[in-house]
């Protein structure tokens, strides 16, 4: 039996004013001009289930929510969701009697909220599948969403009559088939995990494959050795690499004993060597002081200088009185000067009497006694300077002459010993890089035998778990059945709905689930006209519905949406009769199944037939989608269908 999912009611909330449109029993049609919102009408049904809607600029600049009663499974909740705003990507779950807030799902992944599209799948008991694929040469996977099994029920005004559930999308294409295989149980979670694996294997048998070839070619361009060939060649090297080895030991022994018998004369050696360094420390502090004591000797013979200079100025200029200065010659008599102040430099002038020549003679007296003495202490410091570079030379000499009988003594037994053990460490590091390049190459060797059983693992995986899914398929092969099945009753409806009068028969393609008309695909019966296509793809979803209704293994969702029925048909006599058999068997399919089914339909008339089972939602220029928002008129229409499709 098909999956329960059934629309109630659908209120669209403005600022100031609100409108409830119900959806009674099995068939409504909702009509009107165009331009009035049929289609954003059917575009805010999918906009509450959480899918990307068309909406026109009425919608978008003033419908602040909408809100859908719905039976999905069952489950009977109410459904609301924002339009335009912050929240426009989270959907609240009311209670239908309280419309109290249940849960608050999100549209797309979101860390705070769960999914709207698995509580939606998990209400119908529909399976949440993961299905393989590829992005850009790798293996990736696409999950099913409640919003991907939506295309199936709602068939768009705007590709009604150029695809058949969006089968031109590349994307989505292979979305639709895996929906199709788990509506009729052609496939299960054990065949999609399989093909999963299988594209995941794939994925890593190309890797293995690729690192596997960049290793080999990496072999041939560096060195054309075999494994074979590299592993005697390493055994040797290391024979010789210890035999390198233990020669360079032999002569460094016999180094060291040779250097024994010289290690008196070498003791000897340092000591000279460390006395010399201390003489010469010796002379560099003598020479300081010999130094610091001839400043100070210069520095008393400087004092006297100018105490002498300074007693014959007294004596000489102390009779004068200037009256004019001896520089500039400028007269001084008219120069105020203090008293007791020289009148030529201002300073304070001492009287005649404050000058003492014994004082003079005394100072002097005492300069030459501390002159002498000084200069006494530095002829005593030039000895102990001349001293300590006596004995620096002596020390110099010694450890010379020491150091010429060590070369002497080593020149003829260490030397070439030195030589020979630089060859001997040369040889032993060259014959080390030579083990490092081979084992190096073994190393490579190794990855390569690593991958190629790694790559042998993955093909005897993929082995197994292509097995397992031809076995699962095997038994789900008399399943098939059911599309053969589908197929005759959708022969049946295109006999019934008669699209044009040349068609003698119709099938369903077993590989692509798609409608197949006289052996034309249905993207080739365009050219045929675009009312006769879109017959048949109403055909096809009617099909679909009515299959789902008559078994109970197929999961085809019991509602079925669509936009106008009769689009692309002109208004003459064929046309008119074919969209009256159009609704003549929704008439008859609603009648039969009453609760068990629900159409929804937009049309830009009413119903042709008459009958208790159309429900009405007639919209018009006075009356529009929108509520509270006047319509301009006729000549400003938007209609969703001609809106940019959401990314």
């Amino acid at each position: 039996m098909a999956v329960h999912l059934r629309f109630r009611s659908l209120t669209v909330t403005t600022a100031d004013a609100e409108k409830t449109y119900r959806f009674e029993g099995p068939a409504t049609v909702v009509s009107g001009p165009s331009g009035t919102g049929k289609s954003s009408l059917l575009m805010l049904l999918k906009h509450v289930v959480g899918g990307k809607a068309v909406l026109t600029p009425a919608v978008r600049d003033h419908v602040l929510s909408a809100r859908a009663e719905v039976f999905i499974g069952g489950e009977h909740v109410v459904l609301k969701r924002t339009v335009n705003d912050a929240r426009a990507g989270q959907v609240d779950v009311l209670d239908p009697d309280t419309l109290s807030t249940r849960n608050t799902f999100a549209v797309q992944s979101d860390p705070d909220l769960p999914l709207l599209s698995d509580y939606l799948l998990a209400a119908l008991n529909f399976p949440r599948e993961t299905i393989p694929a590829s992005r850009d040469g790798k293996a990736t996977t696409r999950d099913l969403t409640f919003t991907d099994l939506f295309a199936y029920v709602y068939r768009e005004a705007r590709n009604i009559d150029r695809e058949v559930v969006g089968h031109l999308d590349t994307w989505f294409n292979p979305k639709r088939t895996a929906l199709f295989k788990l509506m009729f149980a052609l496939t299960d979670s054990t065949v999609l995990e399989l093909s999963r694996q299988l594209g995941q294997l794939k994925e890593e048998l190309r890797k293995k494959t690729a690192e596997h070839e960049n290793v080999r070619n990496f072999l041939s361009a560096t060195d054309p050795r075999t494994e074979d060939q590299l592993r005697p060649e390493l055994t040797s090297l290391r024979v010789m690499l210890q035999r390198a080895e233990a020669a360079l030991a032999s002569l460094r022994h016999e180094l060291e004993e040779s250097t024994a018998a010289d290690a008196i004369l070498r003791q000897e050696l340092r000591a000279a060597v460390d006395s010399a360094r201390e003489a010469a420390q010796e002379v560099v502090a003598a020479q300081e002081l010999v130094e610091a004591r001839a400043a100070v000797v210069a520095q008393v013979e400087l004092d006297l200088s100018r105490l002498d200079r300074s007693a014959t100025a007294i004596e000489k200029l102390s009779p004068f009185d200037f009256v004019v200065c001896p520089r500039c010659m400028q007269r001084l008599s008219t120069r105020p000067v203090p008293a007791d102040h020289c009148v030529v430099c201002l300073q304070h002038d001492p009287h005649d009497e404050d000058i003492d020549p014994a004082a003079i003679a005394q100072t002097r007296r005492a300069l030459e006694v501390q002159l002498q003495d000084a200069q006494s202490v530095l002829v005593a410091d030039s000895r102990v300077l001349e001293a300590a570079q006596q004995r620096a030379q002596q020390t110099d000499f010694v450890a010379h002459s020491l150091r010429r009988q060590l070369d002497a003594q080593t020149r003829d037994l260490v030397a070439p010993r030195f030589d020979a053990i630089a060859d001997a460490s040369a040889r032993a590091a060259s014959l080390r890089a030579a083990i490092d390049a081979v084992t190096q190459l073994q190393g490579a060797w190794t990855r390569a035998h690593a991958i190629e059983r790694d790559v042998r693992d993955i093909k005897a995986q993929r082995t197994r778990a292509t097995a397992e899914r031809k076995a699962r398929t095997a038994e789900l092969a008399a399943r098939q059945t059911l599309v053969t099945d589908l197929s005759l009753d959708f022969n049946a409806m295109i006999s019934q709905l008669r699209p044009a009068p040349w068609i003698q028969s119709a099938t369903i393609d077993p590989s692509s689930y798609l409608p197949v008309v006289d052996d034309v695909s249905f993207e080739s019966l365009q050219a045929d006209g675009g009312g006769i296509v879109t017959c048949i793809n109403v055909a096809y979803s009617l099909s679909l519905l009515e299959f789902g209704i008559m078994h109970s293994d197929v999961r085809v969702p019991s509602l079925l949406i669509i936009d106008s029925p009769r689009k692309a048909s002109g208004s003459n006599l064929d046309d008119q009769a074919r969209g009256h058999r159009t609704y003549q068997r929704f008439q008859a399919l609603a009648e039969t199944h009453v609760s068990q089914v629900q159409l929804i339909i937009a049309d830009n008339d009413s119903a042709p037939i008459p009958g208790p089972a159309f429900g009405k939602i007639e919209l018009d220029y006075d009356n529009p989608l929108v509520p509270g928002v006047a319509h301009p008129g006729p000549e400003h229409t938007h209609r969703a269908e001609d809106e940019a499709w959401p990314s």
